[in-house]
């Protein structure tokens, strides 16, 4: 069973295997509604590890938020180098139709992003970006393999039970690649 430690800006869930599902804090809670339910439903069916940051209020102050975000970033370097983590697939909304995703490049020459873009293509419409305004600017470089998934307001909606288990198969087949098959329980299927 996972375990769920609560910090004062965000959460940690220190599960099993080598992928870290992450939620960072965000000023716009219209995008990003759902996405920390989502990171935190998908890890525990996966059993990964997760770090879902606090929700915010639009009307906080700006600098409160920015001092939030810098210590999820450094929080989630310390998480990433404490636990083993060779994965980090990162969550948030957009407002738009649908599911946006990008990856760093240590993810693009890797089978890990075709391992999320293949699982994901089978029940959700997917666009690959190169760069949009709402996510360009969240952090791709954790040193380690990094896929961001935008998801629409059906995905985190409508749809959002069928794609909480589209992440956690995802992060079974990424498991499975990187060397940590936890969720058939450790055995080669």
């Amino acid at each position: 069973m996972p375990i769920k430690i609560i910090r004062q800006n965000h959460q940690e869930i220190i599960g099993r295997g080598t992928v870290l599902l992450s939620s960072p804090p965000a000023a716009d809670q219209t995008e990003d509604f759902y996405a920390g339910h989502i990171v935190e439903d998908a890890a525990l069916l996966s059993r990964a590890h997760a770090m879902i940051g606090k929700e915010w209020k639009r009307d906080l102050d700006p600098s409160a938020l920015q001092g939030a975000q810098a210590e999820f970033e450094a929080g989630t370097q310390s998480f990433l180098e404490e636990h083993g983590v060779q994965c980090v697939i990162t969550i948030s909304g957009m407002n738009e139709p649908g599911i946006e995703i990008r990856a760093n490049a240590m993810a693009s020459r890797g089978e890990t992003l075709e391992l999320v873009r293949a699982r994901l293509a089978l029940d959700f419409d997917l666009t690959t970006s190169r760069e949009r305004r709402g996510t360009s600017g969240r952090n791709l470089g954790y040193g380690v393999q990094t896929v961001l998934l935008a998801l629409g307001p059906d995905e985190r909606g409508f749809r959002k039970e069928a794609l909480i288990a589209s992440i956690a198969d995802a992060v079974g087949l990424i498991n499975a690649k990187l060397g940590s098959s936890e969720r058939t329980g450790g055995t080669p299927d």
